[in-house]
């Protein structure tokens, strides 16, 4: 079996001073390699938890290892972390509109500081996996809904992470749009291997995933294995 790639054990985050508190208690694990959905209403904790495995965040207490890396105690670069280890998809996509699509997708190599003409390769042949070669050179407002989402997936598959983090990436794509985006995380899910771990509040979207952990009011309520689905 697939080693753990997050550990976590009994993590707790409360904002306002201690009166709201997002996660109550979470204990999971992640296995290399999965596709996991996270799921639940509005308010249940999921982007917090996605944020304190993205080393976005810490938590006030509890235990969190990702990727071999102790993130609750660790004082090391976070950033230096989330561009070697992460990818981010975001739900509107947070391209920069004044730069091409290839430029967005180099944003993230920066940290690396390799050859520029190493990550500009590494950079088309991901536009082109994701079928949109002959875009390279347009900005997110002259692209589509659908073709910023793609122009997203690249841009987090391009330092090669463990782990591709995804938060509602669906969540303003029309239902036609939203299954071509979702049919593109599994099929790069099992082309590379990565794992990936997908917020939403929506049970359809849910259930592309493996597996589905279910928060509710900040705690782990169930985990159902999607895998023998039709």
């Amino acid at each position: 079996m697939n080693e753990q790639i997050v550990i976590a054990r009994d993590l707790v985050k409360t904002y306002d001073n201690g009166r709201t508190r997002a996660l109550d208690g979470v204990s999971l694990e992640i296995f290399a390699g999965e596709f996991v959905a996270i799921c639940g209403p509005s308010g249940s904790g999921k982007s917090t938890l996605l944020n304190l495995i993205g080393a976005l965040d810490r938590p006030d207490s509890g235990e969190l290892w990702v990727a071999g890396e102790d993130l609750t105690h660790s004082r090391g670069d976070l950033a230096s972390f989330r561009a070697r280890k992460v990818g981010f998809i975001f739900q509107l996509h947070n391209l920069i509109p004044s730069l091409t699509a290839l430029e967005n997708l180099l944003i993230p190599t920066l940290e690396l500081n390799e050859p520029r003409r190493e990550a500009q390769a590494r950079a088309r042949e991901l536009l082109e996996r994701v079928g949109l070669a002959d875009k390279a050179h347009r900005r997110p407002p002259e692209l589509s809904g659908g073709e910023r989402q793609r122009v997203a997936v690249a841009r987090a598959l391009i330092n090669n992470p463990q782990l591709i983090l995804a938060d509602e990436p669906t969540g303003s794509l029309d239902s036609k749009t939203e299954k071509a985006v979702l049919d593109l995380l599994r099929e790069l899910h099992r082309e590379r291997g990565v794992t990936l771990i997908l917020v939403t509040h929506d049970a359809r979207v849910a259930q592309h995933a493996d597996r589905v952990i279910e928060l509710i009011d900040g705690r782990v309520v169930i985990g159902v294995d999607t895998a023998q689905k039709p």
